[in-house]
């Protein structure tokens, strides 16, 4: 009990300094819902409302929905929710009162494009993301909101859908065997779209929110928008072709 005690309140203290830490964070960025708390806890509650969320043009973000039962992002200030129960991953706006169990979102109001110079999988892109990020001046100790526009010869992404988890497969936790995001919360529905157009919307954790905003020992939270913007998803597995391009906030 003593254990449990402490993890608890150390959990409550890291949660307490990421409080005090956005009011400082670049963009404007927010953030609500612990990604380790979660995972320690099994707490998938609400974490704030919706429709109280800023919707200002410019803003852009990520998240799911409480009880783990939808994904979210945010479109140039629009949000949208993919339902757990809607069998092809498609969006719509948020139910009345609908919240979220984690979220985070920034604004920008410039973006700075950089074409990626070849096809890339997962680990190199997050290098070059993070070598592009510094040369614009970017500090990857903070977090930041990012895009990527273009196709995606390889794309899987995931709805959760609130159900318990069946065949070892859940939601957003850790890496699962088939190299997707498993946990005990919430079951999913997996997409796979090789050669998809769209878009990457992302949060970058930076060394202040890793843990927090993203998985821990992790640092992008991502998730993919058809071109369209007809279905949307957490990310599991991707590589971004040549030619499409990397979109960094400027201010």
């Amino acid at each position: 009990m003593k254990t449990l005690s402490r993890l608890a309140a150390g959990l409550a203290a890291v949660a307490a300094s990421a409080l005090v830490l956005a009011a400082t964070l670049p963009f404007g960025f927010t953030h609500y819902g612990h990604f380790q708390h979660m995972m320690h806890t099994g707490d998938t509650g609400g974490k704030a409302v919706l429709s109280a969320l800023s919707q200002e043009a410019g803003t852009w973000g990520v998240g799911a929905t409480a009880g783990l039962k939808g994904e979210i992002v945010q479109l140039d200030g629009r949000l949208l929710v993919s339902q757990g129960t809607d069998a092809q991953g498609r969006v719509q706006a948020p139910l009345p009162d609908e919240q979220a169990a984690l979220f985070a979102s920034a604004r920008v109001q410039e973006w700075a494009d950089v074409r990626l110079p070849s096809d890339m999988d997962p680990p190199r892109f997050e290098a070059f993301l993070t070598q592009e990020a510094q040369r614009a001046g970017l500090s990857l100790e903070q977090p930041f909101v990012f895009r990527v526009e273009g196709q995606f010869p390889r794309m899987r992404w995931h709805v959760v859908t609130g159900e318990a988890p069946t065949g070892g497969h859940g939601g957003h936790g850790p890496h699962g065997a088939h190299g997707g995001h498993a946990n005990k919360q919430s079951g999913m529905k997996v997409f796979h779209q090789p050669g998809s157009t769209g878009q990457l919307v992302g949060v970058y954790s930076g060394a202040a929110l890793e843990g927090v905003v993203s998985h821990p020992g992790e640092r992008l939270h991502v998730h993919f928008v058809d071109a369209g913007a007809t279905v949307s998803g957490h990310v599991d597995a991707y590589a971004i072709a040549a030619g499409s391009v990397l979109k960094l906030p400027v201010r």
